[in-house]
């Protein structure tokens, strides 16, 4: 049965319900009242009183007067109970109507919405639970949307990413084929880094699938934070020699749970990206820190910062702030999206912003023990 069937009918059976009651109650309610009148103004036995004519006098009524009294107020009850059922089932109605047709206008927007019209949005009036249903809808309307597209973005970013080295070894493995290039090791060796990059690559977005579905193991043991950070700096040294980097640490002993390998992936990742962006003669510095139940893991550099534009969107995935940069000058875009799902798989927090005298700053908050 429609809600809009039901709504009416239950305000009829309401309306006659109470109509009946009442009538029930008026009814008699006035038979014990004219009762009693006419037995407190004529007595307890009275006569039918013949028919008026000359030389006939009047008399008090009698019982077939009083029978008609009462009938002609049973109809009146009656009249007024039929019109209570009849104004009842006017204004439930109405209301039924106008309760139903958000309702309905919100079906219709879901179901042209599961047709593929992802435009569809309910039309919310007022700020009753219907409007606030329809708020809602919009609300999840708009956040899938805007998933769907991210998730168009980093698929055209993936195949991107995967045409680009595709298309070198393509290109070489052909001429290896007519024999333009010689099987040389510095030529295959060339191959073997393409491979490398696109394994990597693919291991990259494996690890992030692994992150977005919970299916990311984490092997987790006690270590000490401040000798992790310096051997990862021990580990960048040579690179940030040759670019003419150095390389600074600072920070006390600090204990922690964690998975070696990942957190090594994360500091990785930090400097790697903060060597990127600072200029020759700069300063790369490591941090180690105890922040209350915190272990603060802080990375600095002396490059020129992060636009404050690009700032909510510097951990997406194949997000670049630097739009000049290429694959082969910046990286694929994934190193800092995986620093973040490696974090967050410890419970732990990163975030990014500016020192105010120059560099990018990111700190990583992980639990102490």
């Amino acid at each position: 049965m429609k809600l809009t069937t039901r709504l009416i009918l239950s305000f009829a059976l309401v309306a006659l319900f109470a109509a009946g009651l009442g009538a029930f109650l008026a009814i008699r309610a006035a038979q014990t009242d004219v009762r009693r009148f006419f037995r407190d103004q004529f007595g307890e036995q009275l006569m039918p009183l013949a028919p008026a004519g000359p030389g006939r006098r009047f008399g008090p009524p009698g019982l077939r007067d009083r029978e008609q009294l009462l009938a002609r107020l049973r109809n009146s009850q009656l009249q007024a109970a039929f019109f209570a059922v009849l104004v009842g089932l006017l204004a439930g109605g109405y209301l039924a109507y106008r309760s139903v047709t958000p309702i309905r206008h919100l079906t219709d927007v879901t179901r042209r919405y599961a047709r593929g019209e992802r435009g569809a949005r309910v039309l919310v009036r007022g700020t009753d639970e219907i409007a606030e249903l329809g708020a809602s809808f919009n609300q999840l309307a708009d956040q899938l949307a805007a998933e769907e597209a991210q998730k168009q973005r980093m698929v055209a970013d993936i195949a991107h990413e995967l045409r680009t080295p595709l298309t070198v070894l393509r290109g070489e493995l052909e001429a290896l084929q007519a024999g333009l290039m010689e099987p040389s090791p510095t030529n295959l060796g060339r191959l073997i880094e393409e491979v490398d990059l696109l394994t990597r690559l693919v291991q990259d977005l494996r690890l992030l699938t692994q992150a977005d579905s919970g299916g990311l193991n984490l092997k987790l043991g006690e270590l000490e934070l401040s000798s992790l950070a310096r051997e990862v700096l021990a580990a960048f040294q040579a690179r940030a020699e040759a670019k003419g980097v150095r390389l600074e640490f600072g920070g006390t002993e600090l204990f922690l749970t964690a998975d070696r390998e990942r957190l090594l992936q994360v500091l990785y990742n930090l400097l790697d990206n903060a060597l990127r962006h600072t200029p020759q003669g700069g300063v790369v510095r490591l941090e180690v820190h105890s922040e209350g139940p915190w272990g603060l893991l802080r990375v600095r550099d002396s490059g020129p910062g992060i636009p404050p534009e690009d700032l909510p969107h510097i951990f997406e995935r194949f997000y670049r702030a630097d739009r000049s940069r290429t694959r082969e000058t910046g990286g694929s875009g994934l190193g800092l999206a995986i620093a973040k799902a490696l974090v967050e798989a410890h419970g732990g927090q990163i975030s990014a912003g500016n020192d105010p005298a120059g560099g990018a700053v990111f700190e990583v908050r992980l639990k102490a023990t």
